[in-house]
């Protein structure tokens, strides 16, 4: 999976208990943020996070290897907490504590990806001299 330094947009769909809205949006929403930089061969660009109902999306952009920013993320302590807090939440029992574990939810979770356009880089301006 690795493109080199070419960025990759990633998203992980899963449900969470009915009512379980308000707790959900608050954890989603006020998390720390991980630590960016891997080990210098990737690196997490931004997240986004959705929700619609009992659906949540996590969307991913990262530069590198998909596998070595997950690897990196599960052990941000931030975002161990984060997962341990929403275990509660989630529809369907996951096991986020091992890695076998997280990569089976991974699996399931990750969107198939149908296309992604950016638009080009712009022109500097001219000056005119």
């Amino acid at each position: 999976m690795t493109r080199g330094d070419v960025m990759q947009r990633f998203a992980l769909m899963y449900r969470i208990k009915p009512g379980s809205q308000a707790a959900v949006r608050k954890l989603l929403s006020e998390y720390e943020a991980p630590q960016q930089i891997t080990d210098g061969a990737a690196r997490l660009l931004g997240t986004s996070v959705f929700m619609k109902d009992d659906v949540v999306v996590r969307m991913i952009e990262i530069e590198g290897d998909l596998e070595t920013v997950a690897r990196h993320l599960s052990r941000q302590p931030s975002i161990q907490r984060l997962e341990r807090e929403l275990d509660r939440y989630v529809a369907e029992k996951r096991d986020m504590s091992t890695p076998e574990g997280a990569r089976e939810f991974f699996r399931k979770a990750l969107m198939e990806t149908l296309i992604t356009r950016t638009a080009p880089p712009s022109e500097p301006a001219f000056s005119g001299r």
